[in-house]
């Protein structure tokens, strides 16, 4: 098994990932082997059921990878059942204020730190096979789960010293720059001054608080910047971009040979 992705993160290694947008395990065990030290498992843009998700937890697990499962709204049903089927932390799409944080905290941990619903027979708890010894499993829960936040929006800039400061509060905070980019008034544009203004904004505000910062990036060398900027938590493009850019690299590379050949 890989090290903790939380204690990588506390630490300040550089991590990388990418997003799992197709309810297929094998592809992220394929992610698996091909070394990325998390996946996130995307339930906000991408249907999946809960079937679909828990052997994507599996498959992750089989290759010691994490598998973050970023949550459709931030209530406590949607956190606690994907904590249930074994996720290693949630994503918390669009957090606004300190209340969004506080909320989430409760939902993940259980008491004394949270509010988490308590059952011995689920699959984080291995099927009634730590009964004996729940509250060890508790724990290690409050201690191992990652809270991620995602500012995506002005809103979120606003509060953002409000949100670093929640305790306990989020293990990182990610930057999601397109939705960022339409809100501050310049779709596409994720490069624009404003967005590069408050973009940075977000990650001194948590470096200052030792909240793990990341962001996504439009190719690996990008990372060079970030991490000189303070970021470690590192998430590049998603399963079906990876797979469509091979598949049309490989069908460019082979059509210009035959082209060359006359």
């Amino acid at each position: 098994m890989k090290d903790n992705l939380k204690a990588k993160l506390r630490r300040g290694e550089p991590v990388f990932g990418t997003f799992a947008f197709m309810a297929s395990p094998d592809i992220v065990e394929i992610m698996g082997y091909a070394g990325f030290d998390f996946v996130i498992i995307d339930l906000e843009h991408s249907p999946k059921n809960w079937s679909d998700v828990v052997n994507m937890i599996r498959a992750a697990e089989l290759r010691g990878m994490a598998a973050l499962v970023r949550i459709r709204e931030n209530a406590d049903k949607s956190i606690l059942e994907v904590l249930e089927l074994g996720a290693a932390g949630i994503v918390i799409p669009f957090v606004q204020s300190e209340d969004d944080v506080r909320k989430a905290v409760k939902s993940v941990n259980y008491a004394p730190k949270g509010e988490r619903g308590t059952c011995t027979l689920t699959r984080a708890a291995h099927y009634g096979g730590l009964r004996s010894e729940f509250l060890a499993h508790c724990i290690r829960q409050n201690d191992d789960l990652l809270i991620v936040g995602q500012i995506e929006d002005r809103a979120g800039v606003d509060q953002i010293d409000a949100i670093v400061s929640c305790d306990p509060g989020l293990d990182a905070l990610i930057v999601g720059r397109a939705d960022l980019a339409s809100s501050l008034g310049t779709p596409g544009q994720v490069e624009a001054p404003g967005v590069l203004e408050a973009t940075a904004r977000i990650v001194d505000a948590a470096r200052r608080k030792g909240v793990a910062a990341g962001i996504g990036i439009y190719s690996p060398p990008e990372a060079s910047r970030w991490i000189d900027a303070g970021c470690s938590l590192f998430f590049y493009s998603a399963d079906t971009t990876l797979l469509l850019n091979a598949a049309a690299s490989a069908n460019r590379d082979f059509r210009d040979t035959v082209a060359r050949r006359g």
